[in-house]
């Protein structure tokens, strides 16, 4: 009975061996697939979230600098329409000592420090509207990201659990194969005729 039961079970524990490790290939190579698919999709987003912060970057830099041009070009027409001043007579000494001479050239000192300190007041107040800007940008790219690489982390993550739990499974399996085939060479000898070598 050892014999028959060790034999039956033996079969039994070998197919389920098989099947486990047959379900262990298929669900490896899903594993395999849904890491790459992870790792492609972070890589693009990283590029994508660079791409975005070089060009919003880009952006703030030409914003400011036609900023600080558009308020040097208001003051420096005010000064060249009172003083007569222009860029290509700014640099005539005469054309400054008649400035100085009329007691103008405190004035557009006086000017200018003023423009500099409403450019500066403006680039501010400008540069944190701009950095809001990259915030709100940077955010937006990080949840865009993760909404789509949540279910591909979660594929992933349930593939990993069953991977680990194939492989108790199959553990057991062929613990139980091992064991089956020793129930089967017991019962065999069981079932040998014993000889006493009398006649």
């Amino acid at each position: 009975m050892g014999f028959l039961l060790g034999a039956y079970g033996k079969l039994m524990a070998g197919k389920r061996v098989r099947q486990l490790q047959a379900r262990m290939m298929s669900v490896q190579s899903q594993l395999r697939r849904a890491t790459r698919d992870v790792e492609q999709m972070e890589k693009f987003y990283n590029q994508q979230e660079k791409m975005s912060k070089m060009q919003m970057q880009s952006w703030i830099t030409s914003c400011m600098q036609g900023m600080q041009l558009g308020l040097n070009n208001s003051v420096w027409s005010q000064i060249g329409n009172k003083y007569g001043l222009n860029m290509s007579n700014m640099g005539d000494p005469t054309v400054w000592a008649k400035i100085n001479e009329q007691g103008e050239g405190n004035v557009i000192a006086a000017l200018l420090q003023q423009a500099n300190s409403a450019n500066t007041v403006q680039m501010q107040a400008m540069q944190s509207a701009m950095q809001q800007q990259m915030s709100l940008l940077e955010n937006n790219l990080e949840m865009e990201k993760e909404l789509q690489l949540q279910p591909l982390k979660d594929l992933e993550e349930d593939l990993q659990l069953e991977k680990d739990s194939l492989e108790s499974q199959i553990q057991l399996a062929q613990q139980d194969y091992e064991a089956c085939k020793e129930m089967e060479k017991a019962g065999a000898k069981n079932l040998t005729p014993q000889y006493t070598g009398q006649g």
